[in-house]
């Protein structure tokens, strides 16, 4: 099957790459002005919506790099080049890439926050995206599938009880622990670099 130590290789980087703790600020701020099956609505349709985007793009994403004639290599540079540029936001800012306030506001009015921007881009990014079908490719599927599934339902308790954590850690506390997470990204974003080039280095000897 699979080690302790594999498990790991695969949960972390999609724990700190998805990041409940900058998804839980986002969360709070787009459901203050809610009811309680209001916020119960967005819970669900954020992490459903969420983890069946990355569920798609998983297994379907090989196929979608062989449409298009792009190898595993230039993916982990090309992604790990866009994680890196998360990263590094990340840590600067202590939160993810920032909504405007009038995109903000233009979310709310349509009533479909659960979907954009939580599911995505917020916990289904591009950068969520390029990792998923890098462990794919790299780690067993039952291994990713289960990560995916316990890194989502993180979320899903992050949000139940949203007023509740985020009195605890408050958004000092939050900002901290994403500019925590964001290190580890930029960590992993440049191991993938690597990775694709000396992959792709491979290619060219053996070619």
């Amino acid at each position: 099957m699979f080690t302790i130590y594999q498990f790991l290789e695969v949960f972390i980087p999609l724990f700190v790459m998805i990041d409940p703790f900058a998804s839980l600020a986002l969360y709070i701020s787009l459901t203050s002005n809610m009811d309680e099956n209001e916020k119960k609505k967005t819970r669900y349709e954020s992490t459903i919506y969420g983890f069946v985007i990355l569920l798609f793009f998983a297994f379907a994403g090989d196929y979608i790099l062989s449409l298009f004639g792009i190898s595993i290599e230039a993916l982990e540079i090309a992604g790990g080049i866009l994680i890196l540029l998360i990263g590094i936001e990340m840590v600067r800012e202590g939160d993810k890439p920032k909504i405007s306030k009038k995109g903000e506001e233009s979310f709310q009015e349509s009533g479909d926050v659960g979907i954009v921007p939580l599911a995505t881009p917020m916990l289904a990014g591009p950068g969520a995206i390029s990792l998923i079908i890098i462990l794919m490719k790299t780690y067993n599927y039952i291994l990713v599938l289960i990560s995916m599934v316990l890194v989502f339902l993180t979320v899903y308790i992050f949000f139940l009880y949203a007023d509740k954590v985020f009195k605890l850690i408050g958004l000092k506390g939050t900002r901290a622990f994403t500019r925590i997470l964001g290190l580890l990204v930029a960590a992993f974003a440049i191991q993938y670099i690597l990775n694709g080039i000396s992959g792709w280095l491979v290619t060219i000897w053996h070619a």
